[in-house]
């Protein structure tokens, strides 16, 4: 068995913004992703609780795997410039992950 190294892109933000950064992740080259609905938590901008209506205070987790770090670095920083720099609440973070090698990244 084979492992590789690559990246995952992390990114944590307002459920509301979901097909957006979607939107912006796909423009930019990324052709995979599992996004993980209905989070809550707590930070800056106060508590997301998942009590609220249509997702409203809700939280969505999207990853990515990447193989290079270059790849990784310009996704979030698009999606960080474009949603999460002033505009909305959300986190952009990046793991070292080590993946069967079966040729899809």
């Amino acid at each position: 068995m084979e492992l590789i190294a690559a990246k995952k892109v992390i990114i944590i933000t307002e459920a509301l913004m979901e097909q957006q950064v979607l939107s912006l992740l796909k423009a930019q080259g990324a052709e995979a992703y599992t996004v993980i609905r209905n989070l809550t938590g707590q930070g800056v901008r106060g508590v997301r609780s998942g009590q609220c209506l249509a997702g409203f205070c809700e939280n969505v987790r999207i990853e990515l795997i990447v193989k290079e770090e270059a790849q990784a670095k310009a996704l979030m920083e698009a999606v960080y410039n474009k949603f999460l720099a002033e505009k909305y609440a959300g986190i952009a973070y990046l793991e070292d992950v080590r993946i069967l090698h079966h040729g899809k990244i």
